[in-house]
């Protein structure tokens, strides 16, 4: 269906030559500065509407239409849709790859797919096709409405007052995107806390619920929200943890958790999902008295540029030498076992991982490791630009697909993706041959995961491109972190590809 929005909207037409196509992208890249895309934003913008626009063009070259090629321009909820209307030659993208009929442009729709958040091709008979691409206008757009700064903002608040730990009050969102700009600028991991609207609507549906520290004057100093991540079962993500610098050495996260912990305990839910970024172990201790269940450790898996400086937060220096963090995920359990009452794995995979089954209340059921692959096997894949990250969903194992996974992620590397993530159910067969076949091609073992966050257990594999993780500085506090560390380290010495 065609996009629908009441924001600013334009439009342009013009003939399929090769001349017209960048006037045609900085027209694109001009209407979303003027809604306060951010410089970034606006560079991945032009390599997209560039890459789709040339694709179209180039289909429709040498006069095999007179049909012009019209853009139109909408904007809602801090995303672009640009919708390239074309009716003449269409494109055949159909078969999900390059063929011998779309040879010609299937190039360009690919590095249009890499620079959009979303693309789609779309027919409608006599009128034509509409390729649409949807992008964020970046938290810079999304924030305009949020109040600046105050002078003073980061000076330290006198130790004697009062500050309230609560729920947070309808009409305060603005307030709370405020806080995460003052700790973490543009940069925060997830995007959603700049757009205080999002965040009303999250509240008013039951999908978060978000925890705050307060002064007198009701100005925002800490925050802890409860992420719904699935219905049936329920569960729950505790994220967006964030405390102002100008009350460190208060103690203030960890009150704010005890609530968290309190608000867990009141809401019906088969567990609370929750990760810890390594480059420093100050969360960890706070939270592990709560009956943390490690699962997993994400090596590399996010940019530095997205984690808040250590200085800043009073938590001491950041580790040099790492442009990659790590996260060490965990479930804390509301239900006796949450992923059931047993696991069948292969002996190869239990020997590196059986250790992490039992807090989960998990027994172990040997399977041979020579059960076989099937030959096919289908997945997923999703690209986190910011990141740099990629996660392949492989819901139903297979030969062909893990081939196909191996290739995209060399394709994936050469285009600067640095970390790689293949999530696979644990209750499918073929999880030995599948580990060996991963294992020979760069991908190491990551631990387990909440397959798609229900009462499924979930195995994830995992590969790095070039980049500094420094695993002597990751940071775990649990015996079971440790050994996790361990396992996750010598796993990936013993197949480094870089």
């Amino acid at each position: 269906m065609r996009s629908d929005t009441s924001r600013p909207k334009a439009r342009l037409e013009l003939p399929a030559e090769a001349a017209f196509q960048n006037p045609a992208v900085d027209f694109v890249v001009s209407f979303a500065r003027g809604l306060g895309c951010g410089a970034d934003e606006q560079a991945k913008l032009a390599r997209a509407v560039e890459a789709a626009l040339g694709a179209v063009m180039a289909n429709n070259a040498g006069g095999k239409s007179d049909a012009p090629i019209a853009l139109e321009l909408q904007e809602g909820a801090g995303r672009l849709v640009v919708e390239i209307v074309n009716r003449g030659v269409p494109l055949l993208l159909s078969s999900g790859g390059k063929n011998a009929l779309n040879a010609a442009y299937f190039t360009q729709f690919h590095e249009a797919v890499k620079n959009a958040d979303s693309v789609r091709l779309e027919n409608f008979g006599r009128e034509g096709q509409r390729l649409t691409l949807e992008s964020s206008l970046g938290p810079q757009a999304a924030a305009k409405s949020i109040p600046s700064p105050l002078a003073g903002a980061h000076l330290e608040i006198p130790a004697d007052e009062t500050i309230s730990v609560r729920l947070l009050k309808a009409g305060e969102e603005e307030a709370l995107s405020r806080l995460f700009y003052l700790v973490y600028g543009y940069q925060y991991i997830n995007e959603l806390v700049y757009y205080p609207d999002k965040l009303r609507a999250m509240i008013a549906s039951g999908e978060l619920i978000s925890i705050v520290a307060a002064r007198a004057n009701s100005r925002l100093v800490g925050h802890v929200g409860l992420i719904r991540k699935n219905a049936a079962p329920i569960v729950f993500e505790a994220a967006m943890g964030v405390v102002d610098p100008a009350v460190k050495s208060r103690g203030l996260f960890r009150l704010l958790f005890r609530r968290t912990m309190e608000q867990v305990r009141a809401t019906s839910m088969q567990y609370c999902f929750i990760d810890f970024v390594t480059n420093h172990e100050y969360t960890q201790k706070h939270v592990n008295q709560y009956g943390v269940c490690e699962m997993a450790l994400f090596a590399g898996c996010q940019t530095s540029r997205t984690q808040a400086n250590l200085v800043k937060l009073g938590l001491g220096p950041d580790p040099e030498g790492m442009d990659r963090y790590s996260l060490l995920t965990a479930v804390i359990p509301q239900v006796a076992r949450p992923f059931g009452a047993s696991a069948a794995l292969p002996e190869n995979l239990h020997a590196s991982l059986g250790f992490l089954l039992k807090p989960l209340g998990l027994r172990w059921i040997p399977v041979s490791r020579f059960e076989s692959l099937p030959d096919g096997g289908s997945y997923t894949v999703t690209c986190q630009q910011a990141q740099g990250s990629v996660l392949f969903d492989l819901e139903q194992p297979g030969r062909r697909a893990a081939e196909d996974i191996i290739t995209e992620w060399e394709d994936l590397r050469r285009d600067g993706f640095q970390y790689a993530a293949v999530d696979v159910p644990a209750d499918r067969p073929g999880l030995s041959p599948l580990y060996e076949l991963l294992s020979s091609n760069g991908f190491f073992t990551a631990g387990f995961v909440p397959y798609h966050f229900g009462d499924r257990l979930g195995l994830r594999f995992q590969a790095l491109g070039p980049s500094k993780v420094a695993f002597d500085r990751i940071k775990v506090v649990s015996e079971s972190a440790r050994k996790l560390l361990d396992v996750v380290q010598s796993e990936y010495a013993a197949g480094c590809r870089l």
